[in-house]
């Protein structure tokens, strides 16, 4: 990451540790999960060295604000079947180390490989009030350092590229969604909305052969994804 100061944020969020308590065949696929999804150096994230992209750089939209939660559903539960099903069907659905869940932070994956390679992952934070800020306010700031961060391609490896970037309306109460391509390999969407003091994160990645995941794929699988979740919490308040 950069040299600027961070707001803190729960642990998961720069770290892609996968937890797997079985056989072994689930450890070695789960390995491939990092192997393959992730296209990253060091401990970053999804985001990293200052690479610019092309694309749109409009700011996330906002809308009025919602209720603030003390903590977030399973990650695993909270994206419905039908639309897991449609982004990685018949992929295997792997919940993260229990090392870094806790009431305020769940992350979930679901990975496919083969011909078609497909990794789908969901994280939640519900991010807390520091001192005079409110657990919102916090998480506003925290949207926007990340927004900057992700659109501008920080601490990403050096095959990876930008490709697109841009705010979203429609999704919460903030939302972008940023697309990046590895070696012309893989491609990847990351999308980020807030709702409240709830940051949800998408990542969707992968390809056919060798041809990349498309930005359209990418980017509209990520956020029909981010989509299906912020509207499975607006139900719950």
């Amino acid at each position: 990451m950069s040299g600027r100061r961070r707001a803190p944020r729960p642990a998961g969020r720069n770290t892609r540790v996968w937890a797997v308590a079985g056989a072994l065949a689930l450890a070695v696929a789960v390995c491939a999960v990092v192997a393959f999804a992730l296209l990253r150096t060091g401990t970053a994230r999804h985001t990293a060295s200052s690479k610019g992209g092309g694309g749109p750089q409009s700011s996330p939209m906002s809308a009025p604000g919602g209720s603030e939660r003390d903590l977030v559903p399973d990650a695993c539960t909270a994206l419905s079947q039908k639309v897991a099903d449609e982004l990685a069907p018949n992929a295997d659905r792997t919940a993260m180390s229990q090392a870094t869940q806790s009431d305020q932070h769940s992350e979930c994956a679901w990975s496919l490989f083969g011909t078609t390679r497909r990794q789908l992952t969901i994280e939640l934070r519900a991010l807390s009030a520091e001192g005079g800020t409110s657990a919102t306010s916090v998480a506003t700031r925290t949207f926007g350092q990340e927004w900057e961060s992700d659109r501008a391609g920080k601490d990403l490896a050096d095959t990876v590229k930008v490709r697109d970037s841009r705010g979203v309306s429609g999704v919460g109460e903030q939302a972008y969604v940023v697309y990046t391509v590895d070696n012309d390999e893989s491609g990847e969407a990351v999308a980020n909305a807030r709702l409240a003091n709830v940051l949800v994160t998408v990542h969707y990645a992968g390809g056919d052969d060798t041809e990349p995941l498309t930005s359209s794929d990418a980017t509209n699988g990520a956020l029909s994804a981010a989509r299906d979740v912020v509207s499975k919490l607006q139900s719950q308040s």
